[in-house]
């Protein structure tokens, strides 16, 4: 029996145990709030999630904390059905993509999901920029996915839907906790957050959390290091004034984190030079240049609310500054490989050792950049002759500086250390958006939102050559551009509640992608049909859905979704053909971004949470899954199928605690997800891999401690996270194995 069949089986078991959970009695009161009954925020105006006739999944505090923080992005975006984080094992180059919402590892492109902090837009940047940075999942609230375009508030790059991460603010208690770990391969990590009180207006909280793991999986044997060694230090601190009508909040941040780097296997099949081919080993890795990902972030925020009596005014101003590093190995080889393999009879003929002795293994790379991103909004939420109604604008601005170095050992036919490309983007973008509900009946309510977002883009990239710095004067490697566009974009709701607890909704909406250029025209010898384009247009898609949520019972909340988005000049990557095994074109590919067509995208999705006593103790269990499909409609493309975009995913979650004695009591929780079918590239032929992954907690509450251990990736899952077949082999990465450790919390 395969593994799909095997994994929608298991999913299929566990929804029905959570929808039989009732049967064995009522969860206890003051357990927690419950999932549906979260106040969220996204859609910039306070609300339950059970009233928000959109998609959605919300984490509250507890549901964080049973699963001991979200230490990364995969694991915040794992827990909701539709997404699929696109690893590519370095936490800085991975994006995210809900319903096919388009991905843009290694290009310039932007991810097709709204990246959100505290309802200020963090997303854009060269390495990083796509997916959320260690601090930001640190000593948080709330985590609110939102499945579905979300162009009408959200504005450009929410075209799959957005994801809003809420901090943990200062209140007017003295609280706080601290957390330990240690964990396989020398993990060590503290994490603490203090609440201090000053008086009865004035509020502070200071958080911080540090940590490193000096080894790891990868072992860069020659060198002697760990590719997946990591390292954080996180420092955060808030200041809140209250007085009535206005609250204002001051967040100041610095994180420096180091990330695991790009880590790959080689395979050559057999050939001339190699009679039985070769592969490199998984976990011993014959690199000779250092793999890391560097990530330093300084962050600013400041955020009022003014009740205004007839409307409340909120303010944001988020100033973000982030550096970030991605060095690698590109050939992932070195010269004590291949003299460990020629040592071995029969492995390397008289040809193959000429090649090796005329070989640089100083092929090393690094991609740098530098964004600062400027974020203001100003919104007003009211309610007048009954019409609840959202008026306000924003303004984004983006200066990226970029360096793509590909380093290599100076040649009699090419004297010099390699290329350094160089570049400049600035992106200017500011919008003014409504939103309107109205109830016309006590059960029938229609909503709709409007947006008309103004966009500046400009780029230049020059290349020179590394050390010496002389210009390049080669055109495809010197792309400069600009481009002003506007879009409107809008959200058209009717909700229908035939009881209090169930609602069943109908929408339209449209949202974009905003265009932009690519910042290497690729090689002269590439194949002109892979040519990369000089820029890529707006990637536009108009949405249609129908959705259910509600309750149906007391202690199980389900939402359902079926939508069908139809897009105009879809934007996925692509890469030149060239390779260093392609003789036509022997240097590494270019990756870009390009209109593929028109595409119609479509998918189910379910999710179910339940609560209930069992056997003396409470159970909250939630499973959810989406089938999903489409391809583009006209073009050249004709048929293709969106990247990255799985065709089946499931996601499980559920915890347990039991009462021991009066002061101590007992837990476990399990969550995870799992992914089937689909296409890795625009090639079509390079699959996406299936996984199942899970992780497991169980531990022991007394009076304020929690002491915890936790096995991640439990089921020791091995998957491709990335794959590059060719006709003379291939390159594939893999995720991490199995780790395990203990966590002791104490909270006060």
């Amino acid at each position: 029996m395969n593994q799909r069949i095997l994994t929608s089986r298991a999913s299929l078991v566990a929804l029905c145990c959570a929808i039989a959970a009732p049967a064995f009695g009522q969860g206890r009161p003051g357990d927690g709030i419950q999932v549906e009954e979260l106040l969220v925020t996204a859609r910039k105006r306070e609300e339950r999630l059970r009233d928000v006739p959109v998609a959605a999944t919300a984490l509250g505090a507890e549901e964080i904390r049973d699963q001991g923080g979200l230490a990364n992005a995969q694991q915040l975006l794992g827990n909701s059905p539709g997404v699929n984080f696109a690893n590519t094992s370095n936490a800085l180059t991975s994006d995210v993509s809900i319903r096919g919402s388009g991905t843009s590892r290694a290009t310039n492109a932007e991810a097709g999901v709204g990246l959100f902090r505290n309802g200020a837009y963090i997303g854009g940047g060269n390495v990083a920029g796509r997916t959320f940075a260690g601090i930001d999942l640190f000593d948080i609230q709330r985590v609110e996915v939102l499945r579905g375009v979300q162009g009408g508030l959200g504005g450009r790059n929410a075209s799959g839907g957005s994801v809003n991460v809420v901090t943990a603010r200062p209140t007017d208690k003295f609280e706080g906790y601290v957390l330990g770990t240690i964990g396989s391969h020398q993990k060590r990590e503290v994490e603490m957050a203090v609440n201090l009180p000053i008086n009865d207006n004035w509020s502070t909280r200071f958080s911080a959390a540090l940590g490193d793991q000096d080894k790891g999986f990868y072992h860069a044997y020659v060198i002697d290091r760990y590719a997946d060694a990591t390292s954080r230090q996180f420092f955060r601190g808030q200041v809140r004034y209250d007085n009535g009508p206005f609250t204002a909040n001051l967040m100041v941040e610095r994180a420096n984190e180091n990330v695991p780097g790009l880590v790959f296997q080689v395979v050559t099949f057999p050939n001339a030079n190699f009679p039985q081919g070769y592969v490199t080993d998984k976990y011993e890795l014959p690199t000779n240049t250092d793999s890391t990902g560097k990530q330093r972030l300084s962050n600013l925020e400041f955020t009022t609310s003014t009740d205004l009596g007839w409307a409340t005014l909120s303010t944001i101003v988020n100033l973000r500054d982030r550096r970030g590093q991605n060095q690698y190995d590109r050939d992932a080889l070195s010269r004590d490989f291949f003299t460990a393999l020629s040592a071995i009879p029969g492995r390397v003929s008289t040809a193959g050792l000429a090649a090796i002795r005329a070989a640089d293994y100083n092929a090393g790379g690094a991609q740098i950049d530098h964004a600062r991103i400027s974020y203001y909004d100003a919104h007003l939420v009211g309610e007048t002759n009954g019409f609840n109604w959202v008026a306000g604008g924003e303004w984004y601005l983006l200066n990226d500086t970029t360096s793509n170095i590909l380093g290599k050992t100076p040649t009699a036919a090419s004297n010099n250390f390699g290329t350094n490309t160089r570049g400049r983007s600035r992106y200017s973008s500011y919008a003014v958006y409504g939103s309107l509900d109205y109830d016309l009946t006590e059960q029938l309510k229609v909503s709709g939102d409007l947006r008309y977002t103004h966009d500046d883009r400009d780029f230049l990239s020059r290349q020179f050559l590394f050390v010496s710095d002389i210009p390049v004067t080669a055109a495809n490697v010197n792309p400069t551009g600009s481009r002003t566009q506007s879009n409107v974009s809008y959200t058209a709701t009717v909700a229908y509640k035939p009881t209090s607890v169930v609602m069943v909704y109908a929408k339209i909406g449209s949202a974009y992608r905003a265009g932009g250029f690519n910042g290497n025209l690729g090689d002269p010898r590439q194949n002109p049909a892979l040519a990369p384009p000089a820029e890529f247009d707006n990637e536009t898609v108009t949405a249609y859905e129908v959705g259910f949520k509600g309750n149906l019972a007391s202690n199980i909340y389900v939402t359902a979704a079926g939508y069908s988005n139809h897009y105009k000049n879809l934007v996925i990557q692509g890469d030149n053909g060239c390779s260093v095994s392609n003789p036509a074109c022997p240097v590494q590919a270019t990756s870009y971004a390009f209109n593929a067509g028109p595409a119609t995208l479509w998918g189910i999705e379910v999710e179910a949470t339940a609560r209930a006593e069992v056997a003396g103790g409470n159970l909250r269990v939630t499973v959810g899954g989406s089938r999903q499909g489409g391809h583009v409609t006209g073009g050249r493309f004709d048929g293709y199928k969106q990247p990255q975009q799985p065709k089946w995913t499931q996601t499980f979650s559920a915890n347990y605690r039991h009462d021991i004695t009066d002061d101590v009591s007992g837990y476990v929780n399990l969550n995870g997800n799992a992914r089937q079918g689909g296409v890795q590239e625009a090639n079509q032929t390079t699959l996406l891999h299936d996984y199942v992954l899970f992780n497991l907690r169980a531990g022991v509450s007394w009076k304020q401690f929690d002491l915890t251990g936790f096995v991640n990736n439990a089921g020791q899952e091995n998957y491709l996270v990335f794959h590059a077949p060719t006709a003379t082999g291939d390159v594939r990465r893999y995720n991490l194995p199995r780790t395990w450790g203990a966590q002791l919390r104490y909270t006060w």
